[in-house]
């Protein structure tokens, strides 16, 4: 069976299933779909390359597994309240310029 897995991972499989697919996973990022593909593909946002290593392809579907990517994003996550989740300010368009909302 399962070790023991993490709240996220538990979340992710629970509504997306062990697959998700890259307009779900442009959900759980809060970024348009297109947004996410660009960043794959360019490989402007360091967690491009991560995520493209959670990637399975079946034909042209591009989907991500669950796990690997709720191991992502608990990586990140700021653990005892005394670190800060990066403010949307900081981060780039992959060309120097501040992404805006």
């Amino acid at each position: 069976m399962e070790e023991s897995s993490s709240p996220t991972y538990r979340y992710l499989l629970a509504r997306y299933g062990p697959l998700l697919t890259l307009k779900h996973l442009a959900e759980v990022m809060h970024i348009t779909p297109g947004g996410l593909r660009i960043a794959l593909s360019r490989r402007s946002q360091p967690f491009a390359s991560e995520l493209l290593r959670a990637r399975r392809r079946v034909g042209r579907r591009m989907d991500f597994e669950a796990r690997r990517v709720a191991e992502l994003i608990d990586q990140d996550a700021p653990r005892d309240g005394s670190e800060k989740w990066p403010d949307v300010a900081s981060f780039t368009d992959g060309r120097g310029g501040q992404v805006t909302r």
